[in-house]
Formats: structure tokens, sequence, C-alpha cells
């Protein structure tokens, strides 16, 4: 009896993806910088704990229109590749964050979207890594020892800042900001986004249209 196999195959089930790009040119970080700091000094938003979130409506700024269009062609692109069927698709909110560069944020999702994403502006050394975590509720209910951690048996994924990087992923996709263990005083800044589908979902029992 013959006891050897053939055809051996990994098949990845049901991924959790994350998309990343760079800015070739990263000068477009130090101009939005610049336009979130006159937000801040204008009181053009909110301080939470010394911290500024402005407002979440920034793609309807001319001064933001530079990355709006950066932000939908790229999702367009990521909608692409999901074969998702859409009459359009467009920016459902943007905002900027300027925080201490050791300021944590819980874990969350993003509700009534479909793509969230981050751009990176400034990102002061060892400050707070964005942390996406395992979506599957029974992932953990067994954890064995592993002699390494890598993206097949990890619970988290920590991807480290960098000024000028984009990334994009799922709104169900859960994530925050890890506490960071920076020994500058400089911020650590960002926009984030959300993308939404304009489409007419056609499904058995499950009809929907999104305007």
């Amino acid at each position: 009896m013959n006891l050897n196999i053939k055809n051996q195959e990994i098949i990845t089930l049901f991924p959790s993806l994350l998309f990343k790009a760079e800015l070739e040119d990263d000068s477009l970080c130090d101009d939005l910088e610049r336009k979130l700091r006159t937000l801040k000094t204008l009181g053009k938003g909110v301080m939470e704990h010394k911290n500024f979130i402005s407002s979440d409506m920034l793609h309807e700024d001319p001064d933001f229109a530079e990355v709006a269009h950066l932000v939908l062609r790229e999702t367009g692109s990521i909608l692409d590749f999901y074969k998702v069927v859409r009459d359009d698709h467009y920016i459902s909110n943007m905002w900027g964050n300027i925080t201490n560069p050791n300021h944590r944020h819980m874990n969350h999702t993003h509700p009534n979207t479909f793509l969230s994403g981050i751009l990176y502006l400034k990102t002061p050394e060892k400050c707070g890594f964005t942390a996406f975590n395992d979506p599957r509720p029974g992932a953990r209910v067994f954890e064995p020892s592993y002699s390494e951690m890598n993206e097949t048996n990890s619970g988290v994924f920590m991807f480290p800042p960098k000024k000028g990087t984009m990334l994009f992923w799922n709104s169900w996709l859960p994530h925050g900001v890890e506490r960071g263990f920076s020994e500058t005083k400089e911020d650590r800044v960002v926009i984030a986004f959300n993308v939404m589908l304009k489409a007419k979902i056609n499904l058995p029992t499950a009809k929907l249209e999104l305007k």
C-alpha cells in the first residue's frame, strides 16, 4: 500500500485583507499637516485631552480635495479587486487627528460604511502602532503555545506607522492604536476616512438600495 500523498495545497479561507500603499512624494503630508494645524488654531474641530479631532467632512473642504481624490482612486481599485458591483463610491467621512505620540485609542470598528483607511502624515519615532485584531469570534477559544508568532497564528497584527503610508481595510475589521513609547513632544498626525457604495443590491430576500 502506498501511503504517500500528492498535490498538497494550502487554501486561504475568508481572509481579512489589509491594503498598503506609499506616496511617491510625501511632501503632500507636510501640506496636509499644516492645513490641519490651521484648523486647530481656528478652533474648527474638538479637543479631547489635548488631542485635536477635526470635522469629519474634510473631503468637502477644497483644501483637502487632493487627498480626497487620491482616496477615491485607490478605494476604487480595491472595490474592483473585490469585484464589488456598484454605481459609484464616495467618501462618507474624512477627518484629521493630531495627538500625543503615545496616545492610545481603544479597539473599534467603523459602522455604516464599507471601507476605512488612514494616511500617516507625521509619525514620531516609537509612536503608537496601529493594531488590527482577529475578527473571528471563535478563533481564540483554544490557544496553544507557539514556537513562533506569525500572521497565521496571531490574534493581533501591529503595523508600524510611517509618514506617507496609506492603509485600507474593510470597516468591520477591529482596530485601534496601541500606546506609544516615544520620548519626543512631536505629535502623531493622521487623516482617516470611510468610503461607502452607491449601489442597488438585488440579492434574494436581502435587497437594498444604497444612494
